[in-house]
């Protein structure tokens, strides 16, 4: 059994309008200094699945190739970004990583045992970790039912 991170993201020169409308809201809550907000889906797959398989998932199943695409490099934080993901707490019923398995299954895989999903946000600009959390805290999850975890840019 091995857990795979699959990230999902609309390519650079495809508008983020969901980061958009969530660099309004900061600015709305009188936090300055970010500039942009990018946004990924964020799909943690567990299985008994080879690099190939993970290939497939997210060519076939979880990526528009038009408008997106997918990285399953499961690396830190590699750039100039703080980058913040947000996710479902243990024994919260997550209704798209229930679907999502049911997609792979119906290409055929059987390997797959759970799909837990979130979200991912690139935040750039003059940040720090006070910041962050107050941004992850007041508009980007709900505290009962998610968590949420956060990394520094890379200088």
């Amino acid at each position: 059994m091995k857990n795979w991170k699959i990230e999902v993201y609309y390519k650079p020169e495809v508008p983020d309008t969901v980061g958009d409308g969530i660099l309004e809201d900061i600015a709305d809550l009188g936090i300055s200094g970010v500039t942009s907000v990018r946004t990924a889906t964020v799909y943690w797959i567990e299985g008994a699945l080879n690099t190939q398989t993970v290939d497939r998932i997210g060519s076939e199943l979880l990526a528009d190739p038009i408008t997106q695409t997918y990285t399953s490099t499961n690396q830190g934080n590699n750039s100039k970004n703080w980058t913040l993901e947000v996710q479902f707490k243990p024994g919260v019923t997550d209704a798209v990583g229930d679907s999502t398995v049911k997609g792979i299954q119906d290409l055929g895989i059987t390997d797959v045992t759970t799909v837990r999903t979130g979200h991912k946000y690139r935040l750039t600009g003059d940040l720090n970790a006070e910041v962050v959390e107050t941004i992850a805290q007041r508009l980007l999850m709900n505290d009962v039912i998610q968590t949420f975890s956060y990394q520094e840019p890379v200088p």
